[in-house]
């Protein structure tokens, strides 16, 4: 018993995930991965595993630690950062990676990431590699 006369529980020992649970849930990522730029349903990858919601739930998070629709998200928002980087528009970057409209690609991205994508984008822009080169000015006198 703890403080107060209150029963502490104890955290009973998981039951390690069975090689059909895993196999289903890398069927669900892959489903996933194929699947990113659009909305996938629970009915979808009901059909593709064979599981319900719920257990394709508890199975997902104990093999990727998260859950299948964060983990669509966050592909989502790699493929997003990885265009932005790549210099394309954030309206379009949003409407190619499946988001509603460039205020929720936004939203995500700051959620996820602790910034805006513009301003990752001017950072991303501003990293690039520069010529170590120095101009020389040649009316000083270290030109000479």
């Amino acid at each position: 018993r703890g403080r107060g006369g209150r029963l502490l529980r104890q955290k009973m020992p998981r039951r390690p995930l069975g090689d059909v649970a895993w196999r289903q849930a890398q069927a669900a990522r892959d489903y996933l991965e194929a699947h990113a730029t659009r909305a996938v349903h629970s009915l979808e990858l009901e059909a593709v595993t064979g599981l319900d919601r719920f257990a394709l739930s508890r199975h997902f998070r104990a093999v990727f630690a998260t859950s299948p629709h964060r983990y669509l998200l966050m592909r989502r928002l790699q493929r997003a950062r990885a265009m932005i980087g790549a210099g394309e528009g954030i309206s379009d970057v949003a409407a190619a990676t499946g988001f509603a409209d460039q205020s929720h690609l936004n939203r995500h991205f700051k959620k996820a990431y602790g910034m805006t994508p513009g301003h990752w984008a001017a950072l991303a822009h501003n990293s690039a590699p520069r010529s170590k080169a120095r101009r020389v000015n040649p009316d000083s006198c270290d030109a000479l």
